[in-house]
């Protein structure tokens, strides 16, 4: 894998070890080089859209950047292409940073988001989408997080992710299939949602083919299910200001059928 060279990316993120990955660390793994297929009707530069209105909405201008959770990179690189002047990323699995730094030119490193080791006030910005942080499955784990990105940002510093709703998870979103795509890669998925223990586990089959390669494998991924008041109490918690929480995509309110909530926390203090 590429080692990241010694520049701004080292005097940001430190040496220090990930802990013992959680048990969705290695549900990335199979499907990295394949992901980008998987997600090709993704609108990631929508995604980028309503993060830009979020920044003008806060009045922020952010220089360095940190893409937590980055995958293949799409949201990283397409922040750099938009002139952003320093983003970097992270992510718990290898495979998929394999393809941010390779493919995408994305200065990427393996780091757990629980333990980032972030040189303190080293960032303007940190940003999680796609529902990366429903990965971390236990609360103490979200709140080291939390605090991680806390002392990576400068003072006025924000944070914005996005999470899956309880609603969404319990809802069976996840039970779907492409089996009648003509796709390269074909997949289907079950889900099982544990209402007490606010777990959702998504068994996913994959067969991919093409140019004459032809594989199937299966991973099993699990998310869970965070209530808005506790992410606030966590962020709170960690030392963030009061968030702002919306419903996807959107200025309006979070409410009791928004199925993905978009978190703003900010590190107190002026630049």
């Amino acid at each position: 894998m590429p080692r990241p060279r010694r520049n701004w990316l080292h005097r940001l993120l430190g040496d220090t070890p990930p802990t013992d990955a959680p048990a969705a660390a290695g549900s990335f793994e199979a499907i990295g080089p394949y992901y980008d297929a998987l997600m090709a009707t993704v609108p990631y530069g929508g995604w980028v859209d309503y993060l830009e209105a979020l920044l003008k909405h806060f009045e922020h201008q952010p220089r360095t950047i940190l893409d937590l959770a980055c995958g293949t990179g799409k949201v990283g690189a397409e922040l750099a292409r938009r002139g952003y002047p320093r983003v970097f990323g992270v992510d718990l699995s290898e495979g998929m940073v394999r393809v941010a730094a390779t493919t995408r030119r994305l200065r990427a490193a393996v780091q757990d988001a629980r333990a980032l080791g972030l040189h303190p006030a080293s960032l303007d910005l940190v940003v999680s989408l796609y529902d990366s942080l429903n990965y971390v499955l236990e609360p103490e784990g979200l709140l080291a997080c939390f605090r991680s990105v806390l002392t990576g940002l400068r003072p006025g510093g924000l944070f914005i992710f996005d999470l899956n709703t309880i609603r969404a998870l319990a809802l069976d979103l996840f039970t779907q299939d492409n089996l009648r795509s003509t796709a390269p890669l074909l997949y289907s998925w079950r889900s099982e949602w544990e209402a007490e223990t606010r777990m959702c586990t998504v068994r996913m089959w994959f067969r991919w083919r093409r140019d004459g390669e032809e594989l199937e494998f299966v991973e099993v991924h699990r998310q869970r299910g965070y209530a808005d008041e506790e992410v606030r109490a966590m962020l709170l918690q960690a030392g963030f200001g009061q968030p702002v929480v919306f419903d996807a995509y959107s200025f309006d309110p979070l409410h009791d059928r928004s199925t993905r909530a978009f978190y703003i926390a900010k590190r107190p203090g002026d630049w």
